[in-house]
């Protein structure tokens, strides 16, 4: 084998050898679960699940292009589906109005993580682990631990358990969001600003990019995308649960930074984020159906995280050398 097919072949692999192995895990499962892995109604089951962690990764790989983590995204889902269930259920709003105010308080949580962050140089995480706190509160004091489960219109619902074409409605919803993300990041100057700011904000600043502002937006996207989420798991679950979103945060960051491994290495960017999403998805699934225990999940997620991050690293590492 040449040097430049060697190449050549290590570039294939690098972009897609999480492609190949969510393959290899699908018919694996599917030749040992053929009854109960390999069926129409699994398959559904997995991206209806699915849909709202997904749009979540969406909204979180936007700071994270911009060199920022949001740790609050989880506190930021369980606050906006409090808020439209709320809305619907304690205050008789039109579905509009509710669905409407669940991205604009994410935006608000977004407009205040940013400013804080950009505007007064506080580092990101810490920042956002404090903001997320403060709305677990906020939510157990609102709330006093109990859901709110009635008042939901079967409008909503329908739209997070209903199908279209054969398929779950979320991945409708799934679908216009990562289009909207992906058109934002690969295909605006805003996105190639952002990506610049994440790259090297000293020199993005030196050639007169507003990295401070160019920031502060990233969060209140990331915010009122993190509402659209809220909404669709009121959708899902045909209510809120205060403890919504108190455990998403680690999967969220398992599945966006294994997104860096594959499609676009090196970089935060959409398909790998969506493969990565469906690959850990689907293993948990598979394994679910074999039986294991139930903290098998969480260690599988935990995992995941810290493999996802050693390879990104890896990858980054042997680009910039290359």
């Amino acid at each position: 084998m040449t040097t430049s097919t060697r190449r050549v072949s290590l570039a294939f692999l690098e972009r897609y050898f999480l492609a190949l192995l969510f393959a290899g895990v699908v018919v694996a499962f599917s030749l040992e679960l053929p009854e109960s892995f390999a069926t129409v109604l699994n398959f559904r089951n997995i991206v209806g699940n699915q849909a709202v962690l997904a749009i979540l990764s969406m909204s979180a790989i936007i700071p994270l292009v911009g060199g920022q983590f949001d740790l609050s995204i989880g506190s930021v889902l369980g606050v906006t589906a409090i808020a439209t269930a709320s809305m619907l259920s304690k205050h008789s709003a039109p579905l509009w109005l509710a669905v409407l105010v669940a991205p604009a308080l994410g935006a608000a949580i977004g407009l205040f993580n940013g400013l804080l962050i950009a505007m007064l140089g506080l580092n990101s995480l810490i920042t956002t682990l404090g903001v997320a706190t403060v709305l677990v509160g906020s939510i157990s004091w609102y709330t006093e631990g109990v859901s709110i489960l009635t008042g939901i219109p079967t409008a909503l619902t329908d739209v997070g358990s209903g199908l279209w074409l054969g398929l779950p409605r979320p991945l409708f919803l799934l679908a216009v969001a990562a289009l909207f993300v992906w058109y934002l990041l690969d295909h605006t100057p805003y996105g190639r600003y952002l990506q610049a700011v994440g790259s090297n904000p000293n020199a993005a600043r030196l050639v007169g990019l507003n990295v401070s502002r160019i920031t502060v937006l990233s969060f209140v996207i990331s915010g009122a995308i993190t509402g659209v989420a809220g909404v669709l798991q009121v959708a899902r679950d045909g209510g809120a649960n205060p403890q919504t979103g108190s455990t998403i945060a680690l999967p969220v960051l398992a599945v966006a930074f294994l997104g860096v491994t594959s499609i676009h290495p090196g970089r935060f960017n959409v398909p790998g984020t969506l493969l990565a999403v469906f690959f850990l998805a689907t293993t948990v699934s598979g394994l679910s159906l074999l039986g294991v225990d139930n903290w098998v999940e969480s260690a599988f997620n935990g995992t995941a995280l810290v493999a996802a991050v050693a390879l990104s690293t890896i990858v980054g590492r042997r680009r910039a050398g290359a």
